[in-house]
């Protein structure tokens, strides 16, 4: 356990009664971590270390500008407008933050899988794409306390395919594709053993894979369904959702007024049911009303919450 500096005691106090600050302190923090009924497995930054190190939220408001990775191959998550200008519900939804913090995003562009890596060397200061909350993921960083938007994942099936239920494609030559430094490259091996899982450098590459029949089912989030289907009208969706999955803001690890403030901000969002009306705008009713698939959003405590048409 990493121990308090010491100014966090009050002047004149025994050691005894430092050690139970310090233990009051973490347990709060603690309690914030927890924030969600989906229970999102967040830990909140060590507020020792940032005793000699001016945290993010600081520099931002005070420059007036936030350094931001973000991949925009995802449309309508995010991805370039006809003016090449970054677009999108996740873009929309950033804004919103940076906006209420008086602050403008300079982004950097790149492949969702080399974000990690870059955000710890430095290049930028959060990732701006919404990151699924592997437990991997949190040995390189921290992920918000409170979820932003849950990843809905469905299978969209080859021409010709059909299957009745999802255990259909767990089977010795189907082949099964997804983005590579996506949490389906890690999950989908567990969900499909038997399946060979083909993972592709964009979204866009493993969607042509199952447009062109090249494989037999695309596993990805259910806001796809519009587009996919627009450029691939002969593939299918299967009706089932695999499986729900809370993305976040991901940051540094050694930044708590960052992560309490953004944590304190989703939370609120959550509350004002924000998240459903950009879904339902950069989203459309498509998958639903085709596939009676419903949407999946974030609820108030932070849990899963199904929205239906009509």
């Amino acid at each position: 356990m990493q121990e308090l500096p010491e100014h966090f005691a009050v002047s004149g106090t025994s050691d005894l009664s430092r050690r139970e600050q310090r233990r009051s302190f973490l347990g709060a923090a603690g309690g914030m971590a927890a924030l969600g009924a989906a229970g999102l497995a967040a830990s909140a930054p060590a507020h020792a270390a940032q005793s000699s190190t001016e945290s993010l939220l600081d520099v931002w408001t005070r420059t007036k500008k936030a350094r931001i990775g973000v991949d925009l191959n995802n449309k309508p998550l995010r991805f370039k407008d006809e003016n090449g200008k970054p677009a999108g519900l996740g873009i929309e939804f950033l804004e919103l933050l940076l906006n209420d913090m008086g602050v403008e995003p300079v982004y950097t562009e790149m492949p969702f899988g080399q974000t990690f890596a870059a955000l710890a060397a430095g290049k930028f200061d959060m990732i701006g794409t919404f990151v699924t909350i592997l437990p991997g993921r949190a040995l390189r960083g921290a992920f918000a306390g409170f979820p932003a938007y849950y990843q809905q994942n469905v299978a969209y099936l080859k021409e010709g395919r059909s299957i009745g239920k999802l255990a259909e494609l767990n089977a010795p030559g189907v082949k099964v594709a997804c983005q590579q430094g996506t949490s389906e490259a890690t999950t989908l091996r567990a969900l499909f053993p038997q399946a060979e899982i083909q993972t592709f450098p964009q979204l866009t590459d493993a969607t042509s894979a199952v447009g062109t029949g090249r494989v037999d089912a695309l596993i990805t989030d259910a806001l796809f369904a519009q587009n996919v289907l627009k450029a691939y009208p002969q593939v299918t969706v299967h009706g089932e959702t695999v499986n729900a999955i809370p993305n976040t803001f991901f940051m540094a690890a050694d930044d708590f007024k960052l992560w309490a403030y953004i944590t304190n901000w989703l939370r609120y969002q959550g509350a004002l049911r924000t998240m459903v009306g950009l879904q339902q705008k950069w989203f459309g009713t498509e998958a639903q009303d085709k596939y009676n698939i419903p949407l999946i959003s974030v609820g108030s405590g932070g849990e899963p919450v199904e929205i239906k048409q009509g």
